[in-house]
């Protein structure tokens, strides 16, 4: 929520990357190691703006 506050595009957290992104997130709240989960959320924003590159003809 938010990122799309900030302008990002919806991220989608696909089904293969859960179990890793629940992991990261308990390891930022546990450990206040926010690395794994930065990383991890960063690389699903960038996927996020795929279809915008297509139709800008970008990609």
């Amino acid at each position: 929520m938010e990122l799309m506050r900030a302008g990002f595009p919806t991220v989608i957290i696909p089904v293969e990357d859960r179990a890793a992104y629940y992991e990261n997130l308990d390891k930022a709240g546990k450990d206040m190691d926010y690395g794994p989960f930065v990383q991890q959320l960063g690389q699903l924003v960038e996927r996020s703006f795929e279809p915008y590159w297509y139709l800008l003809g970008i990609a």
